[in-house]
């Protein structure tokens, strides 16, 4: 039997999944149902004789009401987080929480995306007491935190997750008190199958030569090298130069174990 849902964004069509026609774009699940006024059933008996074909139309059309029935009887219950979970109602929690809810529909997910604005910090990173990049750490941490604690009871040894910025920041403070666009960054890891609590990569140090053009941290991890070792260990899949042409991994950085 073919997963209903293999894959999600709760932020959009990001371009990893742009090529997947299975994915389903869903922020909340209250947001994600049917016209009612007490016609659901038969709607979706018309719905699906009107698509009943198997052109790729009618194979999408398909998909999207077995997606609209798996999710529409979550619209009507609170969900309730396991283990004392809590999630804040900043914009990265509540899509983590929309994540664990599918997760715990068993309904086939292999990937899940979220993003998470506001990263872009030129001006004013601090105020003395923290200030805001210091409540997108804080969120940050702290959704995490709750996904791990919501689904480690029964899901997390299946599950992995990656953090991932498209830029770092530069080292030294500009003229409006933030940091402008820069060169190396960091990812995080966590989750089932994760040699956890170290550091994987070689440093490579703050002194003037040995930064990036003069003013950046270097790269010396490509970012395609973790995801294709979770793709390997975790996925299950060899394939990497399909999903990163061009790209052939150095070696294996030891971040995770086998299934």
């Amino acid at each position: 039997m073919a997963s209903i849902l293999p894959s999600l964004s709760t932020a959009g069509s990001p371009s990893s999944l742009l090529n997947f026609t299975p994915t389903v774009n869903l922020n909340d699940p209250a947001d994600f149902s049917q016209w009612d006024n007490g016609l659901v059933a038969s709607q979706q008996d018309a719905l699906r004789q009107m698509y009943s074909g198997d052109t790729l139309l009618h194979r999408a059309s398909t998909r999207t009401l077995d997606s609209i029935g798996l999710v529409s009887p979550l619209v009507d219950h609170e969900y309730q987080p396991s283990n004392g979970a809590s999630y804040n109602d900043d914009e990265l929690s509540q899509q983590l929480k929309t994540v664990a809810r599918m997760i715990k529909l068993d309904a086939g997910l292999r990937v899940a995306t979220v993003d998470y604005g506001g990263w872009d910090t030129h001006e004013y990173e601090t105020d003395g007491n923290g200030g805001y990049i210091a409540d997108l750490l804080g969120n940050l941490a702290n959704g995490l935190a709750n996904f791990y604690l919501d689904l480690d009871s029964d899901y997390m040894d299946r599950v992995s997750v990656v953090v991932i910025s498209e830029f770092g920041r530069r080292l030294v403070q500009n003229e409006a008190y933030g940091t402008d666009h820069g060169h190396g960054s960091v990812m995080f890891t966590l989750g089932g199958g994760v040699n956890g609590g170290q550091v994987f990569g070689a440093w490579p140090g703050l002194h003037n030569d040995q930064l990036y053009d003069h003013a950046d941290l270097a790269i010396t991890t490509d970012y395609r090298q973790v995801l294709s070792e979770l793709l390997t260990r975790r996925l299950g899949n060899t394939d990497i130069p399909t999903v990163f042409p061009g790209y052939s991994p150095s070696g294996d950085l030891g971040i995770y174990r086998a299934i």
